[in-house]
């Protein structure tokens, strides 16, 4: 079976990709599996080594760019690396290409995961790209999506109706929060839509220290891991306070010129395979990332997800269905109620259940007569 996925792969952002390496993973037990090198221009600027736009903004990143260039070179020949090594590329498309029937014949069409179906990501303008929605694909192909979302987009009734035709020829359709369910019930009422896992949780902590050889060990000294996007406020609290709690050192996976706030080591040109390493070994965790919050639990680590408003329903989605809502802080108080410690041995059934409840779901989809 030679089956074409489509998603974000071509970034520098370590959830991004490697949710992208954890879709083709479990798809390849299917056939043979290529991700379609789209390259839709906004998204793909992050692998650049210097960016620049004509604007005050742009000047102060150019600058920031600059400062940071020896860094960010070893971090972006990381990247590009594995995208080159473990993606299984076809040759790099655009749109027209695609839309056009130019792309080769494949049995069946993935699109999925991350955030594909919410064009705030997607491009400046904040516009719908059909191609996230297969739109290039064979009408009579097998097409799906797993765990396509929407974030926390709210879609127009004019996109509505441009996302309903697109579905209409989809064999199924998952999305990965409970609010991207109801959202896309809403435009086809008569559709299933699956909720599933994100893709990071398709597969076990073993599979993924197996993927990068990488072995679990205990380190020198035991530190609290930081992983913010963002770089709210909240989050420098939380990494003073719980770094001083439990009397660990502070290592930062942060790729900026300076660390979020003060501390110990600042990791700034991680690849995918140190990011996963510097998960597999940490004491403790706090992020503000839904992909920082997939590890912590994926890897069975004690940890605290920080709140940034709206954009926190991926993480909330996940910890309510895991029964982990108190590690969620949405203000300083809520420190100090928060336990230092997790019982995994009631997480993990949740879990191993709902990753065989999503991986089924693919089967399912898959298994084609």
């Amino acid at each position: 079976m030679k089956i074409a996925l489509i998603t974000i792969h071509k970034v520098s952002n370590y959830g991004a990709l490697l949710q992208a390496y954890a879709t083709k993973v479990v798809l390849s037990k299917y056939g043979d599996v290529q991700t379609i090198d789209y390259n839709n221009g906004y998204l793909n600027n992050q692998l650049n080594l210097i960016r620049f736009k004509p604007s005050a903004h742009g000047f102060k990143m150019l600058f920031h760019d600059i400062l940071r260039l020896p860094f960010h070179y070893k971090l972006i020949k990381r990247f590009k690396l594995f995208i080159h090594d473990k993606m299984n590329l076809t040759h790099e498309v655009n749109s027209e290409f695609l839309n056009n029937g130019n792309l080769k014949k494949f049995d069946v069409y993935v699109c999925g995961s991350d955030q594909i179906w919410n064009p705030d990501i997607l491009n400046s303008n904040a516009i719908l790209d059909p191609i996230f929605f297969l739109s290039f694909a064979p009408q009579k192909a097998v097409k799906f999506s797993y765990a396509s979302s929407i974030g926390h987009y709210n879609y127009n009734d004019k996109e509505k109706k441009v996302i309903k035709q697109l579905l209409q020829s989809f064999k199924s359709i998952s999305t990965r929060e409970e609010d991207g369910v109801v959202k896309l019930k809403e435009i086809a009422p008569d559709r299933e839509v699956v909720h599933v896992v994100d893709p990071t949780l398709l597969l076990t902590k073993q599979e993924w220290l197996k993927e990068f050889n990488i072995k679990e060990q205990i380190p020198n000294e035991k530190y609290l891991l930081v992983y913010s996007v963002p770089r709210t406020e909240l989050i420098k609290k939380a990494i003073h306070y719980f770094s001083k709690k439990l009397n660990l050192k502070i290592v930062t996976i942060d790729k900026m010129l300076f660390p979020i706030t003060k501390v110990d080591v600042h990791v700034r040109n991680a690849g995918p395979k140190e990011y996963i390493a510097l998960f597999a070994n940490a004491s403790f965790i706090v992020t503000d990332s839904f992909h920082g919050t997939c590890f912590s639990i994926n890897f069975n680590k004690p940890f605290v997800s920080i709140s940034i408003g709206k954009k926190t329903n991926r993480i909330l989605s996940l910890l309510k269905e895991l029964n982990l809502n108190d590690r969620i802080m949405y203000d300083e108080k809520d420190f100090d109620t928060t336990d230092l410690s997790i019982n995994f041995t009631e997480v993990n059934p949740h879990l191993t259940k709902i990753r065989n409840q999503s991986l089924n779901f693919i089967h399912k989809t898959l298994k084609i007569n």
